[in-house]
């Protein structure tokens, strides 16, 4: 596998790890009612589960951004 094709795999990977903290940094409102019906403990945790998700998009969006800058920069 060339490169490329590896840089190619790597921003399908880190576009699959963003989608699944956005998932988590936006639950569904009634997503606190499961939990709380489960365990009041799981509802107390998500506003740090979304803040940690939050932080994870945003340093994967950069990554990626940056990793599609390199990629288009001309080989040296």
């Amino acid at each position: 596998m060339s490169n490329f094709q590896k840089d190619v795999q790597l921003l399908t990977d880190l576009q699959e790890l963003i989608s699944d903290a956005e998932r988590t940094a936006n639950m569904p409102g009634y997503a606190g009612a499961v939990f709380n019906a489960i365990s009041p403990a799981l509802k107390a945790a998500m506003p740090a589960a979304q803040k940690k998700a939050r932080r994870q998009i945003d340093v994967l969006t950069r990554a990626k951004e940056r990793l599609m800058e390199l990629m288009e920069e001309p080989q040296k």
